[in-house]
């Protein structure tokens, strides 16, 4: 007997930018035989030619906004909706569509208000759909080893864990100083916006719900007063410290010396003086791209943090965007008012507590944690360079290193790629949200919402937050 065909998923996109098109067109690209996109909506016009033309899908099936793709004239035309617009456009799209019965792919935070994301957990719980939230960090290869190692009992009872959210000096730059993130009124507020991933974490991996939350938070350093004085109102206007300024916009769009800076934290020599000399001349860099796919790909950078301020990719390109665009502003001028720091600490029904800090002044994007249970504590660094962790036991006083690895260009070290293969799969094989565990579906994220939400509200109030007033 001939085996049964199983047809992809079917998906319709609203939102082309960054997530839409590298994260989730990317996989379905890559997996014909799980996902196709056969619709886009997007307010950008060459954002829609760009996932039209990568996706072949015809005229009739692009729109120019949600309103029109999720028009009930049009009717549902997929299974799936992916949400990938910005924060503060997904409870009306997200409603509209689980209004004509779609799955949903929502981007995290699910939406920038606690009612609204009420709203939308009750929507689907009524209409019986599988709304996925973008919580990527459980889907690691790391952060499954940290779950594996707490569940099998061999830190004891945990008492402390201290988690850690190191955002890079120009990512905190790009995003939450010049960024679609550096007003919470426009976007979200910073604890909801960022770090709402690793409150999922913390949720999870202590498997109880938070009590009580305590934050405290603020910008201290992105700020006019620390302009030195003769900083010009852009980086393109003759800026005479350029050659000192860490944020030089110039240096991050055009050069990508930060991105290229990853390769210094290798574990290999080789990369590690390679990525020296190619810092050092761009000739090197080309020569280099000839033979090696990584390099070239640098060279042809057109994803993040270029395709958020541009969709021409030249260099006269990225320079007109840095002179018209948000992301051309001095660092100290750009109108932003998001924390640059918060320390939030939970406390849980079990005695245990967990401290989340956030900040932007890293030297290394990724994530760091210290575990303290009554037989042991567990360190672990979650880097694009590096992946380690480590258990010291009290009573042998050995220490072993249970998890290592070196530098991943995967984004979110291979998260993207886990979550989507879980969704397709659970959609696949028609398995319900009980069914499907490990999904992160709204009803399990809606707990990483109300632990942001009061931490905000404690934070502005400057009290202590019982939680279950969120709940």
């Amino acid at each position: 007997m001939a085996r049964k065909t199983i047809q992809p998923v079917t998906a319709i996109l609203i939102g082309a930018g960054t997530r839409g098109r590298d994260a989730y067109g990317s996989y379905a690209l890559a997996n014909p035989n799980r996902l196709k996109f056969i619709a886009v909506a997007d307010s950008d016009e060459k954002k829609r030619v760009i996932f039209q033309r990568q996706h072949q899908i015809p005229d009739e099936m692009v729109f120019t906004s949600w309103e029109t793709i999720l028009d009930p004239k049009v009717g549902k035309i997929a299974r799936v909706a992916f949400i990938c617009t910005p924060d503060r456009v997904h409870f009306e799209p997200a409603m509209k569509a689980l209004e004509l019965n779609y799955d949903l792919m929502l981007e995290k935070p699910i939406a920038p208000t606690l009612e609204e994301c009420r709203s939308i957990a009750q929507l689907a719980k009524e209409k019986g759909r599988l709304v996925q939230i973008c919580h990527v960090l459980r889907y690691t290869e790391f952060w499954q080893k940290v779950k594996e190692i707490v569940d099998s009992g061999k830190l004891g009872e945990i008492i402390h864990y201290d988690h850690s959210e190191n955002v890079a000096y120009w990512h905190f730059g790009h995003s939450f100083v010049r960024g679609a993130y550096k007003n919470k009124e426009t976007s979200s507020a910073i604890v909801i916006a960022k770090t709402c991933h690793d409150l999922d974490l913390i949720y999870w991996l202590l498997d109880e719900k938070a009590e009580e939350v305590s934050s405290i938070g603020e910008l201290t350093y992105y700020k006019p007063e620390h302009a030195p004085k003769e900083a010009p109102e852009r980086c393109t206007d003759g800026c005479p410290i350029a050659n000192d300024c860490p944020w030089h916009a110039p240096r991050l769009y055009l050069d990508l010396e930060p991105v290229l800076r990853t390769g210094l934290s290798s574990h290999s020599l080789f990369l590690r003086v390679l990525t020296k000399l190619m810092l050092k001349s761009k000739a090197i860099r080309k020569i280099v791209g000839l033979f090696n796919k990584d390099i070239r790909r640098i060279n042809n950078w057109d994803i993040f943090p270029i395709n958020a301020i541009t969709t021409d990719y030249s260099r006269e390109g990225i320079m007109k965007a840095l002179k018209e665009t948000p992301y051309g502003l001095c660092i100290y001028k750009a109108g932003n008012d998001v924390p640059d720091h918060q320390i939030s600490t939970f406390s849980f029904p079990s005695g245990a507590t967990a401290t989340l800090t956030m900040h932007g002044l890293s030297e290394h994007e990724g994530r760091e944690f210290r575990m303290f249970g009554s037989k042991g504590v567990l360190r672990g660094i979650f880097r694009n360079s590096e992946e380690s962790i480590k258990f010291t036991d009290f009573r042998s006083g050995r220490e072993q290193i249970v998890h290592q690895t070196g530098l991943s260009t995967e984004t979110h070290r291979g998260g993207d790629r886990r979550l989507m293969d879980a969704f397709t799969s659970a959609l696949l094989e028609n398995r319900s949200e009980e069914e499907e565990l490990s999904l992160t579906n709204i009803f399990s994220a809606m707990e990483s919402h109300f632990m942001g939400f009061a931490a905000e509200e404690s934070r502005i109030t400057k009290q202590n937050i019982k939680i279950d007033e969120f709940r």
